[in-house]
């Protein structure tokens, strides 16, 4: 059985250091709190100045991300045990990977360790040496590294000073922070991460800082950040437009989504949210994404009346084309959807991918040129070098033709229905 009073003296230790970095923030707002380790001491919590949520570790995720939809301002801050990175990850990397901001603790298992020095896990493995086997694979620090996390950290709870201002740090960076917390003092390479340090990336940290001051300097004639015109993104107004792209899996929807809803986001200075549903079927089954790209901060990120509607497949013009705004485009290809739905701009966009690329698989790469060419928000060029940031290397020639290929045919069926 696993001892409460271990838990609650890592509690005891954690509302200290939360507490300290919460009087680091001055008249801030105090973070919420959402935590997956059990036994939460309510009688040390109930006189702490945090809103605390108790639950599962993916479920506390989900639940994180809602929040900060609704509650855009209001700093965020989830508490984990180690073991979670096995039983949240898949929601971990949808807030990873979108740079989600919230601030994650990861408790290492000498903090988390009954009397009997067994390991506090939710599954009931009861060995430390479950946690260890798992930490060669994940290293959950280089994992966040990896998938481009804002802020990668490493703190010491005995450390009560420091460990606060990382917190407080984390805090207030632009999107998601990852801070893995240990008692232990000179950990070896291979704990938390498989490289050697320096302590807390600074060579990453500085790197990931220079897009915080890209963002709040605005962007400048010699940026990349500039959007078709010439014009500096940060100088536009945009108001909320909605993208969908839609059709079965095997098309490269998912990959479409990303590359637009960065092309938005780093090339074009914007707002951008993206969110995706695929089928349980790797290929063949329905596969849509949304992004929603503004000027102003994006509250909801699905597009349910969206301005440009891209569909690849009959399944998926049957399912979305009425859901089109009015004033909206409906791209759709031509030979895929049998029965084109009224004002549908016809485009070949799988037949152009297999010309191009060599792979039907493209066609999602295909879809954004559709998407620039119907939009008045997201250039040909951000495109371009969105697409040649998330492709293999070898094939970047090969994705911007098919995106060219696909920007040229809708403009060209656009101009014929003017016309």
């Amino acid at each position: 059985m696993s001892s409460p009073g271990t838990y609650a003296d890592t509690w005891r230790r954690l509302l200290e250091v939360i507490s300290a970095a919460v009087k680091l923030r001055g008249d801030g707002p105090a973070p919420l709190i959402l935590s997956s380790l059990p036994h939460l001491p309510t009688d040390i919590a109930a006189d702490q100045p945090f809103s605390f949520i108790q639950g599962p570790p993916g479920r506390n995720i989900a639940i994180a991300m809602g929040l900060r939809a609704a509650l855009p301002d209001v700093p965020i801050l989830l508490i984990m045990n180690s073991d979670a990175i096995t039983l949240g990850t898949n929601h971990l990397n949808h807030a990873a990977r979108r740079n989600v901001q919230m601030t994650l603790l990861l408790l290492r298992s000498d903090l988390t360790a009954t009397a009997e020095n067994e390991s506090l896990d939710r599954l009931g493995w009861g060995s430390l040496g479950f946690q260890e086997s798992i930490e060669g694979a994940s290293t959950p620090l280089e994992w966040a590294k990896a998938l481009e996390a804002a802020l990668v950290a490493r703190g010491n709870i005995n450390d009560s000073e420091g460990l606060a201002a990382l917190i407080n740090e984390a805090l207030d960076t632009p999107g998601f922070s990852l801070i893995g917390v240990t008692s232990a003092s000179g950990l070896e390479m291979g704990v938390l991460s498989r490289v050697e340090w320096p302590e807390f990336f600074h060579a990453y940290r500085k790197w990931a800082k220079s897009f915080a001051e890209l963002s709040a300097e605005g962007a400048k004639p010699d940026n990349p950040s500039i959007n078709g015109s010439g014009k500096a993104a940060s100088d536009r107004i945009v108001r909320r437009r909605e993208y969908r792209i839609a059709g079965i899996g095997g098309q490269g929807v998912k990959l479409a989504g990303t590359v637009l809803s960065q092309a938005a986001g780093l090339y074009e200075g914007l707002w951008a949210t993206h969110r995706g549903e695929y089928g349980s079927a790797t290929r063949g089954g329905p596969s849509m994404v949304d992004v929603v790209v503004s000027s102003d901060r994006i509250t909801y990120p699905g597009a349910d009346r969206p301005d440009v509607l891209i569909v690849m497949s009959q399944s998926a013009s049957d399912l979305h084309a009425a859901k089109l705004n009015p004033a909206g485009y409906l791209v759709a290809d031509s030979d895929q959807v049998t029965q084109l739905p009224p004002g549908a701009i016809p485009v070949p966009i799988v037949r152009l991918a297999r010309e191009h690329a060599g792979k039907p698989i493209a066609a999602g790469v295909v879809a954004l040129g559709c998407v620039a060419a119907a939009s008045e928000v997201i250039s040909l060029e951000s495109m371009r070098q969105s697409v040649a940031a998330k492709v293999p290397l070898r094939t970047v020639e090969k994705n911007v033709a098919a995106m060219e290929a696909g920007y040229n045919e809708t403009r060209a069926a656009m101009k014929q229905r003017v016309a």
